[in-house]
Formats: structure tokens, sequence, C-alpha cells
């Protein structure tokens, strides 16, 4: 995640409310990120599986089962 212009744990929280509510577009209006940078992060988080989960554990304080969530959810996207 290295030369990312946002703190990992904004990304992870943007993604984190497109696993939620399923859409880039609820993301864009809660975080006030754009739309496609948001789906740029999520491209890129598949590429950085352990640190993101890191981030998901320490930072936003999910569980194992939301976490496995998440990354379902990535895989589909």
């Amino acid at each position: 995640m290295y030369h990312w212009h946002t703190k990992a744990s904004e990304v992870a929280q943007a993604l984190l409310i497109v696993m939620r509510r399923g859409s880039l577009r609820a993301a864009e209006e809660i975080t006030g990120h754009k739309y496609e940078t948001i789906g740029e992060w999520l491209r890129r988080a598949s590429e950085h599986v352990d640190a993101l989960t890191a981030i998901l554990m320490q930072d936003l304080h999910l569980s194992t089962v939301e976490i496995d969530e998440f990354w379902s959810f990535v895989r589909k996207k």
C-alpha cells in the first residue's frame, strides 16, 4: 500500500462500506471519495491482502467472519 495518497484505514473503511452496502456509489456519498477512486482501491486491495487484513483487524476491529466476508466480496468484484 506504499505510495497510496490516502490512509490505509480510510481506504479500508471505504471498502467496508462498499461491501456492506453493495455499492461504490454509496461509499462515494459517505466518504466523499470519487467512485472511480474507490473502484481502483478495490482492485488494488486484492493485491495487498496481508496488509489490509491487518488494518481491518487492528484499526476497524472486525471479526474473522467479517474479514472473510470482506475478501469474498472483493473476489466477486
